[in-house]
């Protein structure tokens, strides 16, 4: 077989469900690869959470994404709280603040909302 110009040695398709027929094997693969893929997804949403926390500090502080990081973890620990949770409670704060403060007249208002 030739893929993209590259010989490969022709070989049986992978087969999915185990060829003896027991459905059980197949079942459990399939719990298996759900639970990873669910645990990925939260780790990704974890991820971008942390990332955007970290972006909100280095613009507050005008500092590099390293300390911005290193801001956050410092008080994940000094707390005992997951970094994920410090991330969030960091975004909801900043998010209230935003919301409070009047808008100035030198900037567009936020996307969706009508203007003045």
């Amino acid at each position: 077989m030739v893929i993209s110009g590259v010989e490969s040695p022709d070989r049986e398709p992978t087969k999915c469900a185990p060829a003896s027929g027991d459905d059980n094997d197949f079942e459990q693969l399939m719990e298996s690869l759900t639970e990873e893929n669910d645990q990925l997804r939260r780790a990704l949403q974890t991820r971008e959470l942390i990332a955007q926390a970290t972006g909100v500090l280095m613009g507050q502080r005008h500092c590099e994404r390293d300390e911005a990081f290193a801001l956050l973890t410092k008080l994940s620990k000094d707390t005992n709280t997951k970094l994920r949770d410090v991330a969030r409670a960091f975004l909801d704060e900043f998010h209230a603040e935003c919301r409070a403060a009047p808008a100035r007249a030198d900037q567009p208002p936020p996307e969706g909302e009508p203007t003045r």
